[in-house]
């Protein structure tokens, strides 16, 4: 987000996240009312949150005829907060941080009577690094092999793709007869060019593949497959068939591949996208969960509503 010389207003800061989310896995409530939402363990409370709101009103970021915020401007405040943490989790797992350098090429742009600087430091501080996160994100590389392998086999999509197999079938009751035979031992290629539906299966053994690649940067999804198949393919484990789901194409059985299968197509995705990537797939394994005072977490869309 580059600001010119104007005010660092409420929309600047909760009205744009710096990074397309269309799904997100885990929602549910956090049981623990001191708490109004809690990122992959670390909690933001209900005491925080209610002084940033209270301050938000009082320097008139936010509109308010009774002193109280509104619902919406509320669920837009937590669904900034929970990317504000997300992206200052990410840089630390991958070594790097936002710089008092790159906060500067922002406030070098604030006007000198911008209600910013009578701010607290913590609302700088949220404004500023939600400005600049994803210029710093842009500079997280591709780790290396043993880090990359790591990751993909502890939770695929962290990786930032998905490289996969699924069988396709017509009805519930043969997909869950493929899904005993796969526990049974059966060979997943062998099924899948037996039983699968899909057109490309007897040649592929159900691997899906774009441009030759069996991975498939996760941010490409959305546009192409249901949210439950997506739901699905991030929730299963390497080597692990995981269904039935249910889609528009049929019943899927799903498998993310070992990685000695993907290692060169995941390693050679596209260099310039690493970061943002990465940082996609860090968001889609991530856990959130929000106080149902205050909303519940939409999964799909990546905000509180």
């Amino acid at each position: 987000m580059k600001l010119s010389k104007a005010s660092l207003t409420s929309r600047a800061i909760f009205g744009v996240l710096t990074l397309s989310l269309t799904v997100l896995t885990a929602c549910g409530t956090v049981s623990q009312s001191k708490n109004v939402l809690t990122v992959n363990g670390t909690n933001y409370t209900v005491a925080q949150f209610e002084r940033l709101s209270k301050e938000l009103i009082s320097t008139k970021q936010l509109p308010s005829t009774t002193g109280q915020i509104s619902g919406a401007d509320s669920k837009n405040i937590l669904s900034a907060l929970v990317r504000f943490i997300m992206d200052d989790e990410f840089l630390q797992a991958n070594g790097e941080s936002i710089t008092d350098l790159d906060r500067k090429t922002v406030t070098d742009t604030i006007a000198a009577d911008d209600p910013y600087y009578s701010w607290s430091q913590e609302l700088q501080r949220l404004s500023i690094d939600l400005s600049v996160a994803k210029t710093v994100v842009a500079r997280v590389k591709t780790p290396d092999s043993k880090k990359l392998e790591k990751m993909y086999s502890a939770s695929p999509g962290s990786a930032g793709a998905l490289c996969i197999r699924h069988i396709v079938v017509a009805t519930e009751k043969e997909s869950l007869n493929i899904l005993k035979q796969l526990n049974d031992g059966a060979d997943f290629i062998a099924l899948a060019k037996e039983f699968s539906t899909e057109p490309t299966a007897k040649a592929t053994g159900g691997a899906l593949r774009v441009d030759a690649s069996d991975c498939i940067p996760v941010v490409n999804f959305p546009n192409s497959f249901d949210f439950d198949f997506i739901q699905a393919a991030l929730d299963a484990k390497v080597g692990v068939p995981n269904g039935p789901i249910k889609s528009s194409l049929g019943y899927h059985i799903i498998m993310n591949r070992p990685y000695s299968e993907i290692a060169e197509s995941l390693s050679k995705l596209p260099a310039a996208d690493s970061g943002p990537r990465l940082a996609l797939g860090f968001f889609l394994t991530s856990k959130v969960t929000v106080n149902p005072r205050f909303g519940t977490w939409n999964a799909a869309l990546g905000k509180v509503e």
